[in-house]
């Protein structure tokens, strides 16, 4: 009987070697007549400790991959064909702008004062003048020598003097006034005039007779102090005793213009 008991227990000891985990008792109880026995099973734990590899640090792949384009056609809609509207007249708009005033300032150029004293020579011929009923003429022409002095004032007046110098007479001019017809900026500026007058003739050398004379002539003008003048005069003479003194002068001449 004890043969056996040891048996068991050595098969069982055996079979718990398998494992690590369990841990079987096992009692036998018997007697001469009777065999019992039983056994447990105990599992202990035990701690298993596993050896890990070292880490081993992998680069990590990247995948690039290209996004699939899908191309889609838009819809076709066909759209309806436009409806052909009326004309429509509209009346032109007439716009008008207010009238607008330019202001312009004009200067008008200053006109030049003509030149202050004028000298003058006038040679020309000198006459009787006779008129009887139903003729009139022209005797005893002689020549003249004519010369003056005026002092234009302004552009319209002026004051002159002349003297005239005959073989066998002389006369002297010495208050006249001359006034020009003509606009200030003519060239050709007509005038006439009027002046004081003494006359002395050889034949009577103490004699002075006092008349006036009137003119009449152009002027034409080169720039400021150059002219040219004709002129016709006639002479009146109180009294029968200077019948003699020729009363018609006719000049033609050139002047200078000073200041």
């Amino acid at each position: 009987m004890r043969a056996l008991q040891a048996a068991v227990v050595s098969a069982v000891m055996m079979s718990g070697a398998a494992s690590a985990q369990s841990h079987v008792e096992l009692n036998l109880f018997g007697s001469s007549s009777s065999l019992s026995f039983g056994f447990g099973v105990h599992h202990h734990a035990r701690r298993q400790y596993v050896v890990a590899p070292p880490p081993v640090y992998v680069q990590p792949q990247v995948v690039y991959q290209q996004p699939q384009i899908v191309y889609q056609q838009a819809p076709v809609v066909m759209a309806p064909p436009p409806m052909i509207a009326a004309p429509i007249y509209v009346a032109p708009v007439v716009v008008q702008r207010p009238p607008q005033v330019v202001t312009r300032t004009v200067t008008v150029p200053a006109h030049e004062r003509p030149a202050l004293i004028a000298i003058k020579y006038t040679p020309g011929l000198s006459g009787i003048f006779t008129s009887s009923p139903g003729a009139v003429g022209f005797s005893g022409a002689r020549f003249t020598h004519s010369a003056g002095l005026e002092a234009r004032l302004s552009r319209w007046f002026a004051l002159r003097s002349d003297v005239e110098l005959r073989n066998d007479s002389r006369s002297f001019d010495v208050i006249g006034a001359k006034v020009w017809l003509a606009g200030a900026d003519w060239a050709v500026k007509p005038y006439l005039s009027a002046s004081l007058s003494g006359t002395m003739v050889d034949s009577r050398p103490n004699a002075l007779t006092v008349g006036v004379v009137g003119a009449g002539g152009v002027d034409v003008f080169f720039g400021k102090h150059f002219f040219l003048e004709a002129e016709v005069r006639y002479r009146a003479l109180p009294g029968s005793c200077c019948t003699e003194v020729p009363q018609v002068t006719g000049v033609v001449g050139a002047g200078v213009a000073f200041f």
